[in-house]
């Protein structure tokens, strides 16, 4: 009868061996998920702040070639404003320097919003501001 209880002999001596499915420590897989997480942390970090670092360069370098392109463009409009070039055309055209000038004075403003730089436009008129009434003076002087 002994041998029914024991198929496999004598190789039960000492402790028994627990089997990792039926007593699983949830302490233990809650620490192992809180190290790996804790690990994973610095890598992420250090892989979007590289990520970041690498959209700033492209960023500068945008800029710096939208900024020559900005100083190739005044440079062509400075050209193109000369007062020498602009003679130069008129001339090409058939115009001629003239020895009366007409002056047309123009008190009228212009259409809203105004096309030119408003260094060119003569300064807004100030408001006239409201005079303040006598009872909101005094209450003015109140602490």
């Amino acid at each position: 009868m002994a041998a029914i209880q024991h198929p496999l002999g004598g190789t039960r001596r000492g402790l028994p061996l627990p089997s990792p499915v039926s007593r699983l420590n949830w302490w233990v897989v809650g620490a192992i998920l809180v190290v790996g997480v804790s690990a994973m942390l610095p890598v992420l970090q250090n892989s979007i702040a590289t990520s970041e670092g690498f959209q700033a360069q492209r960023s500068q370098a945008a800029d710096v070639t939208l900024r020559s392109q900005i100083s190739v463009l005044e440079s062509d409009v400075a050209q193109l404003t000369s007062l020498g070039r602009i003679e130069r055309r008129a001339r090409e055209i058939g115009l001629q320097p003239t020895s009366n000038p007409i002056y047309v004075h123009v008190d009228v403003a212009g259409p809203e919003p105004a096309k030119i730089p408003s260094e060119y436009l003569p300064p807004a008129a100030a408001k006239p501001q409201l005079p303040v009434s006598w009872w909101r003076s005094l209450i003015g002087w109140l602490p």
